[in-house]
C-alpha cells in the first residue's frame, strides 16, 4: 500500500459494550481460508485467486492466530484445502486444523464437514477468506444459524463476495479503501463493512490496530452461548423460513396479446381492402 490507510469501523457493538459489568467468555471462532501460500500450491489450483490475495488472506489467518490465540480467551480452529508447512504452522500456534476440499462451489461434502464442526465444537463465528472459503461459511452459517465476517483482499468487491453477503447478510472486512469505496459504491450498508487495513508483506509490528479491530469486531458478532444453542438446535429440526412471494402479475403476456391483437384483423371488424 502507498500509505496507511486510516481505519473505518463498521457499526458491529465495541467489545466493551457487549461485555460491559461482565467477565470476558471464552470465544471459539472457525477461520476458514480459501487456499494456502503459493508456495505451497501451484497457481493453477486456484486460478480465480490471486498469489497476493491467497498471501494476504493466509498471512491474516496467520496473525490473528498468533496475536489473539496465544494464552488469550480465544480458541481457533482453521479450515484449509490443504495440508502442509503452512498448516503446520498453525498447529504450532495452538490452533487446530481441519483439512478439506474447497473448490469454488463448495460440495455437499464440506458443507457437512464445517455443519459438523459448528455444533460439535460450539463455534460462536466464522471468519472467511477469500470467495470460495465465503460461499462454504455463508451456506453453513446460514443453516446453523452461525454469524459469517468476510475479510475481503484486493481493491475491489468481487460478485461472488457480494452474492454471499445479500444472501446472509454477512459482515464484511476489507483491506484497502478502494475496496471499500467500491462496496459503498455498490451500495452496501457502511454499518456492514469496515475498512481494517493490512499489508501481509509488512513487518509483524504494523497493523496490530487492525488485528485488535477484526478480534473485537468478531467477539461483537457471536452471540451468548445459550441463544446460539437455540438457535442450532432449533435449525436440526426447523427447516429455513421461507419468504412469501405474492404471485407476479402477468404484464408481458398481456402486453403481447394487445400488440397481436392490433396487427391481426378483429372478427367483429373484418379488414377492408380497396381496389
Amino acid at each position: 500500500m502507498d500509505r496507511p490507510a486510516q481505519r473505518r469501523p463498521g457499526a458491529t457493538p465495541t467489545l466493551s459494550a457487549v461485555t460491559a459489568g461482565n467477565p470476558v467468555p471464552s470465544l471459539h471462532v472457525v477461520e476458514i481460508v480459501g487456499a494456502v501460500p503459493s508456495d505451497e500450491t501451484p497457481e493453477e489450483a486456484c486460478p480465480l485467486v490471486s498469489a497476493s490475495d491467497r498471501l494476504g488472506a493466509t498471512r491474516l489467518v496467520e496473525r490473528l492466530v498468533q496475536r489473539h490465540g496465544n494464552g488469550g480467551n480465544v480458541r481457533f480452529t482453521v479450515v484449509c484445502p490443504a495440508d502442509g508447512p503452512y498448516a503446520e504452522r498453525l498447529r504450532e500456534l495452538g490452533a487446530e486444523t481441519v483439512i478439506v476440499a474447497m473448490p469454488d462451489d463448495p460440495p455437499w461434502h464440506a458443507i457437512q464437514v464445517l455443519i459438523g464442526l459448528i455444533r460439535n465444537k460450539q463455534a460462536a463465528v466464522l471468519h472467511a477468506h477469500l470467495p470460495n472459503a465465503h460461499r462454504l461459511a455463508g451456506l453453513a452459517g446460514g443453516i446453523t444459524r452461525t454469524p459469517v465476517l468476510a475479510t475481503v483482499q484486493g481493491v475491489q468487491l468481487d460478485m461472488p463476495d457480494l452474492e454471499v453477503h445479500r444472501l446472509i447478510a454477512s459482515q464484511l472486512s476489507v483491506v484497502t479503501e478502494a475496496s471499500y469505496f467500491h462496496a459503498l459504491g455498490l451500495g452496501l450498508s457502511p454499518d456492514r463493512i469496515s475498512l481494517d487495513p493490512f499489508d501481509a508483506e509488512a513487518d509483524d509490528d504494523t497493523g496490530v490496530d487492525s488485528l485488535d479491530a477484526i478480534g473485537q469486531r468478531l467477539r461483537g458478532l457471536a452471540a451468548p452461548m445459550e441463544s446460539r444453542g437455540a438457535a442450532q438446535a432449533r435449525a436440526l429440526v426447523q427447516p429455513l423460513a421461507q419468504e412469501a412471494v405474492s404471485p407476479a402479475t402477468p404484464i408481458a403476456p398481456v402486453a403481447i396479446r394487445a400488440v397481436l391483437d392490433e396487427l391481426q384483423p378483429s372478427p367483429a371488424r373484418p379488414a377492408v381492402f380497396n381496389g
